[in-house]
């Protein structure tokens, strides 16, 4: 297994440009949150949709409906129970957690390395001989540093597979992904229909 340290590494910038050069992206995807607290992990299941530059939209589809977006400095969630906008730019502690996942599927490099000290590993190929890589990111800045111990994304070629966050407490989540379309392009017409929250025009 070959690992990379260095956040500047031709490795780690030529993945992270790989991402940046994504048209768009959309996947399924399982969620896992295992809580101490929790006998059982509790799960989501849907779609993720990705569109430059910042747009991110997840529409869970088990076990309710829920849709959160992410856009234009804020973040909208709505469910059965109603709808809720959240602005980032006066939570500070949301703004970074939402900015990490942002700035890791548009492949911003600056804005990741102001945040995260970053770890490149080259992991076996498998069954199919397919090469996979391991980016794993800590915290740099605070308050991340005091909730987050760090994130470790497992993927191939510019297709993520996993993306684990573990918190300082030992929670975590991990989020598997399947179906991963790395080269979506949306039309004027689904950037409308999938970017928003149900019910809006």
């Amino acid at each position: 297994m070959t690992v990379v340290a260095a956040s500047s590494t031709p490795e780690l910038e030529q993945l992270l440009a790989r991402f940046a050069a994504m048209s768009g992206l959309s996947a399924k995807f399982r969620e896992e949150k295992r809580m101490a607290l929790l006998a059982a992990p509790l799960v989501n299941e849907g779609m993720l949709y990705f569109a430059p530059k910042g747009r991110l939209v997840r529409h869970i589809t088990a076990p309710a409906p829920a849709t959160v977006l992410i856009d234009e400095g804020s973040l909208r969630f709505a469910d059965a129970g109603g709808s809720e906008t959240l602005s980032l730019t006066q939570n500070p502690v949301l703004r970074l957690f939402v900015d990490s996942f942002v700035k890791i599927f548009a492949g911003d490099r600056v804005a990741l390395e102001r945040m995260y000290t970053m770890e490149l590993q080259a992991l076996p190929a498998g069954a199919d001989g397919v090469a996979r890589w391991s980016l794993r990111l800590r915290p740099r800045v605070a308050p991340m540093t005091q909730i987050i111990e760090r994130l470790e994304l497992v993927g191939h070629e510019v297709a993520l597979e996993s993306m684990r966050v573990v918190e300082v407490g030992g929670d975590e989540t991990i989020t598997t992904f399947s179906e991963v379309d790395t080269g979506r392009r949306f039309t004027a017409e689904e950037l409308t229909a999938l970017f928003r929250l149900p019910g809006q025009r």
